[in-house]
């Protein structure tokens, strides 16, 4: 793909956020089974439910801009997903190897947002409101599920033990 004008960029942006997202929905479920919390496991089960969503969402994006969807491989998304899985096999239990966890997936949220907060500046520069407010509402989304998992990061740090 030839990148020559802004709508050039914000397909981009979009074909990489497609490819991220469906990489994100195939991880959240080892995610929340390898999760003792079962506070962190339901965060984990639900924002895969969203990222379904997520997923519809950019589908009907790629309509607006009367492009195909399809999907660039993310290798920043492909990156995280292997530190998520890293965090999974890694040796421990209770709360610090939650902590782990929610922290895997606290990073897919922040690389999710700045995607996303890009392309929507993008589509608003485009004047495509439509499209902007659509990407927004994944925006405010992942926003939310950053808090979430931050909230839960704090209570598992309160409760993780000390060294001796």
């Amino acid at each position: 793909m030839s990148i020559k004008n802004l709508e050039d960029v914000l397909h981009h942006s979009m074909k990489d956020l497609l490819s991220a997202e469906k990489q994100f929905r195939d991880a959240l479920p080892k995610l929340a089974e390898a999760a003792e919390s079962t506070e962190l496991a339901a965060a984990f089960r639900d924002h895969r439910e969203q990222t379904v969503g997520h997923i519809e969402r950019l589908e009907r994006g790629f309509e607006m801009l009367g492009k195909a969807a399809r999907s660039e491989l993310c290798e920043a998304a492909k990156g995280l997903v292997t530190e998520g899985e890293s965090a999974i096999k890694e040796e421990g239990e209770g709360e610090a190897k939650d902590l782990l966890l929610a922290g895997a997936g606290r990073k897919v949220e922040h690389y999710e947002i700045v995607s996303y907060a890009d392309a929507v500046a993008q589509a608003t520069a485009c004047g495509l409101d439509d499209l902007a407010k659509l990407l927004g509402k994944t925006l405010d989304e992942e926003r939310q599920a950053d808090e979430k998992l931050h909230a839960l990061g704090q209570r598992l740090v309160q409760r993780t033990p000390m060294p001796a």
